[in-house]
């Protein structure tokens, strides 16, 4: 089963439900994704949750990880997409 870390942004000027879409993406991967902490080790990629599109969280700590950002709602079913092909 893949290992997502899963980080949000700070939330200062969201302009969606960041946790409700992450609710979503959860149930439509459960069984295919295990979501972490992002700190973890052995993750294969971290998801990061923007609030928007400015998408300024701190990702230093996974500058050696694959990355896979979403700034707006609709990105959501990119990253579902790639996890389920």
């Amino acid at each position: 089963m893949l290992k997502v870390g899963i980080k949000y942004c700070g939330g200062c000027n969201p302009d969606y439900d960041r946790v409700a879409l992450f609710k979503m993406i959860e149930e439509r991967l459960k069984g295919h994704v295990r979501f972490v902490s992002p700190e973890g080790a052995d993750i294969n990629l971290v998801l990061v949750i923007e609030g928007c599109k400015t998408a300024c969280a701190d990702l230093s700590l996974f500058d050696e990880k694959k990355i896979f950002k979403i700034t707006q709602s609709e990105d959501a079913k990119n990253f579902i997409q790639e996890i389920l092909g």
